[in-house]
């Protein structure tokens, strides 16, 4: 992601430990069910951000699902108006987190934070 952020002339993502581990809870309730695919509980997920880094001015989220590599996640992110707009966005910080299940099914989510 940092390489096409790179070929666009943006700044890179720094990594963040903790939005990651937010990130792969959301991708493993996503894949037990507990929460439907999707964003719901976004905005609790920022806010348990904001509890342990401080102030976020703006913060957004892709998800996707399938039985699909990282690569292909992210051309397909790439290929989608919204998503390629939170990838280009005016973000410093990001967490990615993906849950397996054992027929191949992977959730992934990724968040972006500044």
């Amino acid at each position: 992601m940092n390489e096409y952020r790179h070929k666009k002339g943006l700044a890179p993502l720094q990594a963040n430990s903790f939005i990651s581990s937010v990130a792969l809870r959301h991708s493993r309730d996503m894949l037990s069910g507990r929460t439907p695919f999707g964003h719901d509980g976004f905005h609790e997920r920022i806010d348990r951000i904001r509890k342990h880094l401080g102030p976020i001015r703006v913060a957004a989220e892709n998800v996707a699902s399938g039985p699909m590599s990282a690569r292909e996640v992210v051309d397909g992110w790439l290929h989608s108006p919204g998503h390629r707009r939170n990838i280009e966005g005016n973000f410093k910080l990001t967490g990615i987190g993906l849950a397996r299940r054992g027929d191949g099914m992977i959730y992934f989510t990724q968040i972006f934070t500044r």
